[in-house]
């Protein structure tokens, strides 16, 4: 174990590969959570022209 720390931690490699490791988890949160938030709030498509505008839009 001390040697697979030493490596991360010690070297310029497992630096980078700490560092990539880190990207790609954002990177797989970010996607899963823009999923769950695609579901919960659906795109209802353009306004029809009788809908109010309301104080946001």
């Amino acid at each position: 174990m001390d040697a697979v720390f030493s490596f991360l931690f010690g070297t310029r490699t497992g630096f980078a590969i700490l560092f990539a490791g880190g990207i790609l988890l954002f990177a797989i949160l970010a996607f899963v959570m823009e999923k769950r938030t695609h579901k919960m709030y659906v795109d209802r498509g353009p306004k029809s022209e009788d809908d109010e505008d309301s104080f946001w839009d």
